[in-house]
């Protein structure tokens, strides 16, 4: 199991990416961008997620043929690139847990106790790290029929009558780029895919993954389009944005409200998100130190810490994401995957011929030793 625990099929890598991909640009984000943006940000949403999209054809290129940590190449490379993506983890599971907590505490709760919801929270993302990629990846495959349906059930039953013209007039093209530069640690979610590998099935599977990307772009992009129709310059008062979409249905004229669906199955994709950054972590520490658990124990240790007494509460976390910070991880998630899939490529062309010798020699030797049996 240690050597197969990253090992995922093409279909579940799909499922992943879109959970990860989707889940927190759906919540707190959209207010966000429309602080700076106005109405054009559903042109920063585009924006963005077209670079995410991109970073993750540079990652599924390099983990279709191996992960980093089998990668051959230098092993000093191999540990900054390692530690990069260890910081940007953390860095980010800090950031995204404190914007759950607050949905949590907000959305199910009159006035939910921070610490608490932590403490329930926490152990859930460090078992699911703890058992590898492969769990992660099979969870998800469970749970997205359950999103699936929740999804379904919100566009079959929809009540909604947005006014397309919110979506007018359009701001200047600064502002759509302002609002991408400030919140960029909201995107860029594939890093901790680095990690798995693509496995080869005996049975060939009908790869979904093109139509899956796709369908992140189109969802995000899409959720930001209603968001804005729905609430146009009132945008920017509407925190929680996917349960206050999800409010706009035929079912709660007659029964009262039935988000609570809805609810719980965006609180399994923030599980299994921030599991993966999670995982990020506990990998990349694991890779130095072996002690699998031990390191996931104090992983969940520090988070929870950091939670209580650096980042207390939703501003707090806002600040940290958008202070200077951000650059740091904006250059880690997007340079990255670049230059991994670079040192891949060059070392494995230049391990190539060794591969071959040896290779040539092992059969030679074998045709040596059938030649002596014989004789």
């Amino acid at each position: 199991m240690a050597k197969t625990t990253n090992v995922v099929y093409p279909n579940q890598i799909a499922l992943l990416a879109f959970i990860a991909s989707f889940t927190f640009k759906v919540v707190m984000l959209p207010q966000y961008l429309a602080g700076t943006a106005g109405r054009s940000c559903t042109l920063s949403m585009a924006y963005l997620m077209t670079i995410e999209v991109m970073e993750f054809g540079i990652i599924y290129g390099v983990i279709k043929r191996t992960s980093l940590l089998q990668a051959r190449i230098p092993a000093a490379l191999k540990a900054l690139f390692i530690l990069l993506i260890v910081g940007s983890s953390y860095f980010k599971t800090v950031i995204l847990s404190a914007e759950a907590v607050s949905y949590i505490s907000t959305t199910l709760f009159d006035n939910g106790l921070w610490r608490l919801i932590v403490l329930a929270y926490m152990p859930c993302l460090v078992y699911i790290s703890y058992k590898g990629g492969n769990v992660l990846a099979r969870t998800s495959q469970i749970v997205f029929w359950f999103i699936a349906a929740s999804l379904v059930f919100n566009v079959l039953f929809a009540r909604f009558n947005g006014d397309i013209g919110n979506l007018l007039p359009l701001g200047a093209p600064g502002r759509v780029m302002k609002a991408c530069e400030r919140h960029m640690v909201w995107f860029g979610d594939f890093t901790p895919f680095l990690f798995l590998t693509i496995a080869r099935p005996v049975k060939p599977q009908r790869v979904r993954l093109p139509a899956m990307i796709a369908v992140c772009f189109v969802s995000a992009v899409a959720f930001m389009v209603i968001f804005i129709t729905a609430y146009g310059g009132g945008s920017v008062m509407v925190s929680n944005a996917f349960n206050k979409i999800a409010v706009f249905n035929r079912i709660s004229l007659l029964l009262g409200t039935v988000d609570f669906p809805t609810v719980c199955s965006w609180l399994m994709m923030s599980v299994i998100k921030l599991a993966l950054i999670v995982y990020g972590v506990v990998e990349g520490l694991t890779h130095f130190f072996k002690k699998r658990l031990l390191v996931a124990l104090l992983t969940g240790v520090l988070l929870t810490l950091t939670l209580f007494f650096a980042v207390p509460n939703m501003d707090s976390a806002y600040a940290a994401a958008t202070s200077c910070a951000r650059y740091v991880i904006g250059a880690i998630e997007y340079l990255l995957p670049p230059a991994v899939y670079v040192a891949v490529r060059v070392c494995d062309k230049r391990s190539r011929p060794f591969d071959s010798a040896a290779e040539e020699g092992k059969k030679l030797k074998e045709e040596g030793q059938c030649k002596e049996g014989k004789a």
